[in-house]
C-alpha cells in the first residue's frame, strides 16, 4: 500500500512474528525488522539492561544503534508489556523518542488513517495556549481517536467542536468537545480561530482546506518527517499567507494560514426620511444610508432600494426588509451590517446617543474574531404573539401566522419548532439589526426570503389591510432573525441600541 492510499506505519517488532500476526488482525503496517532484547542470539547472551546488546534480524547490535532504528520506525511494537517496561527504563536516559515504543494492544487500537504520537499531541495542546486558539474545529474527530481523555488541565482555554458521522464514546464528547456535528454543513456559518484535520495526501489537504474557506483562516495538520505532505507544503509555501511550525521528534505541527480576502466593511443605515446632516455627514467609516421604499417615495438623495434586483414596492408591508433584500442581492462586502436612521449599535455601554459612540468598523472586526454575528436583544414581559396582538386583532394575527407556517412548512419545515418557540418567548433579536460576515448575511436572507415573500403576497391578497394594520407582515418578519439564530446555534454578541432623540 502506498502513502497515497492511506497511512501505513513502518514498525519494528519485538517478539514472535506468528503470535503478532495472529493477534493484530487486518490492520495495515509494514514490518521492517524483528528485534530481540533478551535471551540467546547466535550463541551469545543478550542482557540489554546490563550490556545494551540486542539483535536486529539476528545481527548483534550495540545500544547506540537504537537511535537510528527508532528514528527510522513509526513504532516499535512489543508483544510483551513486561519486556517493554525493561527496555523503556534502559532507553529513557538516551535522547530517543520514547513515544514510539508501544505494546501490541496499544498499536492494534491506534487510528489507522494517520500517524499518532502522544508526545506530539500533548505538545500541540499546550501550544494552543500561546497564542491562544480559543475556538477550534476538529473535522476528522482527530482528538476522539487519540489517547487524550480530556483537554482539561492541558488546555482548558480552547473550545473544541467536532464534525464526525461516527457515534463517539460519551466521555470523548463530554470531556473533549463542546459540540459534535454530524456534517460540516451544520457549522458552515460559524467561524473558528483554527481547524484541525488529518491530511494523508496533498489532494486530501487541498480539498479540506478549500471546504473551510469561510470557517477559518488557519488550519492545523501534522506532517511526519520526510513525508509526501511535508514536501508538498514546503514546495507550495506561496499558496499560504504564512506557515508556522511546531517541531516534534517525529515531524511538525503546521499552522497554515490562507490568504485572507481584503476586508470590505459596510453598514447600511435604512431610512424613509431625510436624516439630520449632523448625523448623516459624520457617520463612521463604512456607513451608508439607504432609502427603503424608494420606488414609492420622493428621492431623498441616498442609495435607493429600487434598483437592480429589488422588492421596493413591498415596503409598506415589510418595512426595512425591502432595503435589506436590496443589500443582499446587489452588494458584495466581506462584512455587512444593518442599522436604522434612529437606531444605532454601540459597544460603549451608554445608550445616550452621540455619533462618536456609534459602533465602528474596528470594533466590529474585533467582535467577529470571537462571535459569528452581532445583534441586539429585547428582553420583554409579553410573548411575541402577545406583543403582536397588542397592535392587531387576534383573528388577523392567527390568520397571518397560519399563512407563514404554511409557506415555512413547504420551504423550511425544520424551522417550525423554532418559529413556535420564538412566538412564545418574551425575548427576541429585534429591529433586523445585525452585523456579520457576507456568507452568514447571505445565508440568513436566502433562508428568510425562501418562504417569506410568498407568505407576504398571500397576506396582501387575503387580508383587508389598511394604513394602520398593513405592517403586520413586517412584525412577523422582525421575529424571523431569532428563529434562524436559535436554529443555527451561532455565537451572538449582544450589543445595546442608541436611539436618536426626536426622530
Amino acid at each position: 500500500m502506498h502513502e497515497e492510499d492511506g497511512f501505513v506505519p513502518k514498525i519494528y517488532l519485538c517478539g514472535d512474528k506468528a503470535e503478532f500476526f495472529a493477534r493484530i488482525g487486518q490492520r495495515p503496517f509494514k514490518l521492517v525488522g524483528v528485534l530481540k532484547f533478551f535471551g540467546e542470539e547466535d550463541g551469545q547472551k543478550l542482557k540489554f539492561n546490563e550490556d545494551g546488546k540486542f539483535s536486529l534480524d539476528g545481527k548483534i547490535c550495540e545500544i547506540d544503534e537504537m537511535k537510528n532504528i527508532v528514528n527510522d520506525a513509526d513504532y516499535i511494537v512489543f508483544n510483551s508489556p513486561t519486556e517493554l517496561k525493561i527496555v523503556y527504563l534502559t532507553l529513557q536516559k538516551f535522547e530517543i523518542n520514547m513515544g514510539k515504543l508501544v505494546t501490541r494492544g496499544w498499536f492494534k487500537h491506534l487510528p489507522t488513517n494517520n500517524y499518532y504520537d502522544v508526545d506530539s499531541e500533548l505538545k500541540l495542546m499546550n501550544f494552543l495556549k500561546t497564542p491562544p486558539i480559543r475556538t477550534l474545529l476538529d473535522i476528522d474527530a482527530h482528538f476522539a481517536k487519540s489517547q487524550l481523555f480530556s483537554k482539561g488541565g492541558v488546555n482548558d482555554l480552547t473550545e473544541i467542536d467536532c464534525v464526525t458521522k461516527e457515534n463517539l464514546m460519551p466521555f470523548k464528547t463530554e470531556n473533549i468537545y463542546t459540540r459534535v456535528y454530524k456534517d460540516l454543513s451544520e457549522c458552515l456559518l460559524k467561524h473558528y480561530d483554527a481547524a484541525i484535520f488529518d491530511a494523508i495526501t496533498p489532494k486530501d489537504f487541498i480539498s479540506k482546506f478549500s471546504m473551510l474557506e469561510h470557517i477559518t483562516e488557519a488550519v492545523i495538520i501534522y506532517v511526519r518527517n520526510d513525508s509526501q505532505m511535508q514536501q508538498f507544503i514546503d514546495d507550495n509555501s506561496k499558496f499560504f499567507s504564512r506557515v508556522n511550525a511546531l517541531t516534534t521528534s517525529t515531524g511538525r505541527w503546521l499552522f497554515c494560514y490562507r490568504h485572507a480576502p481584503k476586508k470590505n466593511f459596510a453598514m447600511y443605515v435604512v431610512t424613509h426620511k431625510k436624516m439630520p446632516d449632523e448625523i448623516a455627514e459624520n457617520l463612521p467609516e463604512g456607513y451608508k444610508i439607504i432609502h427603503a421604499g424608494r420606488t414609492l417615495a420622493e428621492d431623498l438623495g441616498y442609495i435607493g432600494d429600487n434598483t437592480g434586483d429589488n422588492i421596493s414596492n413591498l415596503n409598506p408591508y415589510i418595512n426595512e426588509l425591502t432595503a435589506f433584500y436590496w443589500v443582499w442581492k446587489n452588494t458584495n462586502h466581506s462584512i455587512i451590517g444593518t442599522a436604522h436612521y434612529r437606531r444605532f449599535l454601540t459597544n460603549t455601554g451608554n445608550p445616550n446617543f452621540s455619533v462618536e459612540k456609534i459602533l465602528t468598523k474596528e470594533s466590529v472586526e474585533k467582535f467577529l474574531e470571537r462571535y459569528d454575528i452581532i445583534a441586539t436583544m429585547f428582553y420583554g414581559v409579553l410573548t411575541q404573539m402577545e406583543e403582536i396582538r397588542a397592535d392587531y386583532s387576534d383573528t388577523v394575527v392567527e390568520f397571518a401566522r397560519a399563512i407563514i407556517e404554511k409557506h415555512m412548512m413547504n420551504a423550511q419545515p425544520d424551522y417550525l419548532d423554532a418559529f413556535d418557540y420564538v412566538l412564545n418567548s418574551t425575548n427576541f433579536y429585534r429591529y433586523n439589526i445585525i452585523v456579520t460576515r457576507k456568507h452568514v448575511f447571505d445565508a440568513y436572507y436566502s433562508w428568510l426570503f425562501s418562504f417569506f415573500l410568498d407568505a407576504v403576497e398571500e397576506m396582501i391578497n387575503s387580508i383587508q389591510f389598511n394604513e394602520k394594520n398593513q405592517r403586520l407582515a413586517g412584525f412577523f418578519g422582525e421575529r424571523m432573525l431569532s428563529v434562524w439564530l436559535y436554529k443555527n446555534r451561532l455565537r451572538v454578541k449582544e450589543l445595546e441600541i442608541m436611539k436618536v432623540p426626536d426622530l
